[in-house]
């Protein structure tokens, strides 16, 4: 494994305005559903043994993204928490037409930077991360290039230190082993994805994590947009 948050995947340089490490996204957020969240305290529990190699995302951080968004729009202007506001409504027209999707997620398993835990059913979310697309390319916010096919998923945890000694390598088998084995039973988690919410992510190299400000909550199905925060 990898420090995640390594030079190279940083979203600024160090000596740039705090405004560039902030991006705008789409997540999808555990609200309401417990039983995600105590799904990933177990795997927390996992983590604090080998606290050398991983940092866990805490349970407000607990998130599924839909779709990066780039930080300037067609007009050229800043993507902030008012320019998200505007962008609803598109984004809630594309999303009308669809009902609440039921999803599974795990079991979790160790990835070259992180542990992540897949997502399915993969065609479904990968109908929906289109849906989303098209929204906020309709609200005139600019994305990166479409994925092939929507790899759903969520990270439970952040690699803390390149694994580059034989005794990090030794320790990150044993942690990858104990993921396969540790949850058993109940290594996978049903949820449903009734809403998405467009936010503020920020990148927190120092801490090795991502923290979001939530703007505007979208939910599957017709709804009136208001503003909310």
């Amino acid at each position: 494994m990898r420090r995640f948050l390594s030079e190279e995947r940083l979203w600024a340089p160090a000596d740039a305005p705090e405004e560039d490490r902030i991006l705008p996204h789409v997540l999808w957020l555990p609200d309401g559903q417990p039983q995600v969240r105590q799904h990933f305290a177990r795997v927390r529990e996992i983590f604090n043994r080998y606290p050398e190699l991983i940092t866990p995302v805490a349970d407000e951080d607990l998130h599924a993204t839909m779709q990066k968004i780039k930080r300037f729009d067609a007009q050229g202007r800043r993507v902030d928490a008012q320019r998200l506001h505007d962008a609803a409504p598109a984004l809630q027209h594309e999303l009308s037409g669809l009902s609440p999707i039921d999803i599974e997620i795990g079991p979790p398993r160790t990835s070259a930077y992180a542990v992540v835990a897949d997502a399915f059913p993969e065609a479904e979310l990968h109908e929906f991360y289109l849906r989303v697309r098209a929204g906020l390319l309709a609200a005139g916010l600019v994305l990166p290039p479409p994925e092939k096919y929507k790899w759903g998923h969520m990270s439970g945890g952040y690699g803390l230190t390149d694994t580059d000694t034989p005794e990090l390598a030794a320790r990150s088998d044993r942690l990858a082993s104990e993921l396969g084995r540790g949850l058993r039973p109940g290594s996978r988690v049903s949820a449903t994805i009734s809403s998405v919410w467009l936010v503020l992510e920020q990148q927190d190299p120092v801490a090795n994590a991502y923290t979001f400000t939530r703007v505007h909550e979208i939910r599957l199905g017709r709804h009136e947009v208001g503003l909310q925060a």
